[in-house]
């Protein structure tokens, strides 16, 4: 067992199941990626995968499963990115470069010290975020609350109540989500989706050495990040809702490409319970969105 997940024992359980769970995620969103990029391969051929700009897989209008899910693992990478990874981990190794943060590692310094080195083949903080902007923005956002708020309604129904009316307002709100989804993560969102959660591997790699845990006052990535977030990024970081959005993200996603045929045809039912469950996660965790 390694040391930060032997401190997030002593932490707690919902703290070990939030480490788990990242990493968990992590690998989900990798595979979905290279199910895109195999889709793509079988509609573009295998010049796709020399390409950086792909347009999306469907026609304008139309929603694509694919597409779906990959731009479910950029919406991830968004609110992971809001929980603190990898800008601490940017921010740390930069720190200790020009002196700024001092912390007694040897080891450690030189796994940051190589993690800064590769910085110039990642995106940086301000492109990472011109493009969450971009593929969510404040469209897709209104648009995406009306899906969560509709799955949140059936929820909150009466058991008596008939959800047909509910259940249309859902179906035509995902409709809504999953068709901007297939457009709007065309081009370079997918590819920056690709990297970005190589960047997150990494930057938890990093966090994961034994050294470092210890320099950080020990514990899960996610306690070191809110324990040192005022010095290593001059604000404070609250990740746990982040990490509660993440994952409904990727629920949402996931449903949405499931039933992206029935959406399309009318003959979609009443929404799945895991998604309603993820509407209902969405939502409680806040976050300031």
């Amino acid at each position: 067992m390694t040391t930060e997940v032997q401190s997030a024992v002593a932490e707690g359980p919902r703290t070990l199941r939030a480490l788990r769970r990242t990493w968990r995620e992590l690998r989900l969103c990798e595979r979905l990626l290279e199910e895109h990029r195999a889709a793509a391969v079988s509609r573009y051929g295998a010049a796709a995968l020399s390409v950086v700009d792909l347009p999306p897989l469907s026609a304008e209008g139309e929603a694509d499963p694919a597409q779906i899910r990959a731009a479910g693992a950029l919406l991830w990478a968004r609110e992971v990115e809001a929980a603190g990874l990898p800008s601490f981990v940017d921010a740390l190794a930069e720190g200790l470069l020009e002196g700024k943060l001092l912390l007694d590692i040897s080891a450690a310094a030189d796994a940051l010290m190589l993690y800064w080195r590769s910085r110039t083949t990642r995106f940086s903080s301000a492109e990472r975020a011109s493009i969450y902007q971009r593929v969510f923005d404040a469209s897709f956002e209104q648009s995406f609350a009306q899906l969560v708020h509709a799955l949140d309604a059936i929820a909150r129904a009466p058991r008596e109540q008939n959800l047909a009316a509910l259940s249309a307002r859902a179906t035509a709100a995902a409709q809504d989500v999953a068709a901007q989804l297939s457009q709007r993560s065309g081009g370079i969102a997918l590819y920056a989706a690709r990297s970005i959660s190589d960047q997150v591997r990494q930057a938890l790699a990093v966090l994961r050495h034994p050294e470092l845990v210890r320099a950080l006052g020990g514990g899960s990535p996610w306690r070191m990040m809110r324990m040192h977030a005022m010095e290593v990024l001059g604000r404070p970081l609250d990740p746990e809702p982040h990490l509660d959005r993440a994952s409904a993200a990727l629920r949402l996603t996931n449903w949405m490409a499931g039933a992206a045929h029935g959406l399309a045809s009318g003959t979609q039912s009443l929404p799945a319970p895991d998604a309603i469950e993820a509407a209902e996660l969405w939502l409680s965790a806040g976050a300031g969105r």
